[in-house]
């Protein structure tokens, strides 16, 4: 656990998530709302581990890359990517089809 004054980046933290079509929205899972970053150290911060991703990923079957926008479905994917990219868990929009241009 990290002292409660000292600043953290939410997206080196396990509870990371953003929003899928706006990536510069970031959500904290644990805490069910919008953050902003940098932050004063919450007391639900957990730093992010490969483990933790490795276990993850096979848990869920794959895992999402923020800077690429692209699924991860294996180890040796996600060991190309930084971990600071990559949300514990992905949030869906349900409504996203509302915002997205018709095929017309």
């Amino acid at each position: 656990m990290r002292d409660l004054g000292e600043s953290v980046e939410c997206n080196k933290c396990l509870h990371f998530t953003v929003h899928p079509s706006y990536p510069y929205i970031v959500i904290c899972v644990d805490l069910g709302q919008v953050v902003a970053q940098p932050r004063e150290a919450c007391r639900n911060y957990v730093s992010k581990t490969w483990d933790r991703l490795i276990k993850q990923l096979s848990e869920s079957g794959f895992l999402y890359c923020v800077e690429c926008s692209r699924p991860i479905f294996n180890e040796e994917e996600l060991r190309k990517h930084k971990t600071e990219f990559i949300p514990f868990e992905f949030f869906t929009d349900e409504v996203a089809y509302e915002e997205a241009p018709s095929g017309d």
